[in-house]
């Protein structure tokens, strides 16, 4: 499985989107120019890792979804910690 970077740029362009920013205000938030933001809408150019990292803290997602469009399984995630928050409430019965 190949990273594509026109997939990768329309999953930014909807998620920025989706969130109601402008290239220039996320541009702004990462501190980087407009036209880096354009190049990888485009999919012209891919970013940094840090670059990525900071794209998902900003966009609110994951660095899976940007990369590869893989949502994360909220309801198994859900249910995971579920089954934490009852294991820890059993301890703390305990204590």
């Amino acid at each position: 499985m190949y990273l594509n970077a026109e997939e990768f740029g329309k999953r930014l362009r909807g998620l920025r989107k989706l969130k109601g920013m402008t290239q220039e205000a996320l541009a702004r938030k990462l501190n980087i120019e407009k036209q880096h933001i354009s190049r990888m809408e485009n999919g012209v150019r891919l970013c940094s890792i840090d670059l990525l990292i900071d794209l998902a803290v900003v966009l609110n997602t994951s660095t899976d979804y940007l990369l590869m469009g893989k949502e994360l399984n909220k309801e198994q995630t859900k249910n995971e910690l579920l089954s934490v928050i009852s294991q820890l409430s059993g301890i703390a019965q305990q204590m």
